[in-house]
């Protein structure tokens, strides 16, 4: 058995501390890592991830706006990893905009869904049972 991995990637760090806060409150095992900039993210997903024989299944919480790399950005990037790699994670958008991602989520197959911040505890509930 594993302990669930969680990855919060965000540039802002109040959001980050709610994610942390709230995820430990939902699953104490869990494994948090908590990145505010996305190239250290996939720079990590790059190095622990294509490991042969390891596999480390992830929710993955990624912000849209932030100013080096956009969310989306941040998934064009993403998609070039291997299909092993890709398959550890499931990506839901966190995010406190109201634009409509349904364009985006037709494009980015990658994303299983979308989360208003702040990440509540009734969220992880919810992706607990969607596994």
């Amino acid at each position: 058995m594993y302990n669930q991995r969680y990855m919060v990637v965000d540039d802002d760090p109040t959001n980050n501390m709610i994610c942390e806060f709230t995820i430990k409150r939902f699953d104490s095992a869990g494994d948090i890592k908590i990145f505010s900039i996305p190239e250290e993210a996939l720079s990590f997903i790059a190095e622990e991830y294509s490991v042969e024989n390891k596999k480390r299944p992830t929710i993955l919480f990624l912000d849209v706006n932030m100013p080096t790399m956009t969310g989306w950005e941040f998934l064009d990037e993403f998609l070039k990893f291997e299909e092993s790699v890709k398959n550890q994670f499931t990506i839901y958008i966190l995010s406190s905009s109201i634009e409509d991602f349904k364009e985006k989520a037709e494009i980015y197959t990658s994303i299983k869904g979308f989360i208003s911040k702040p990440l509540k505890i009734n969220n992880l509930e919810e992706i607990k049972n969607d596994l």
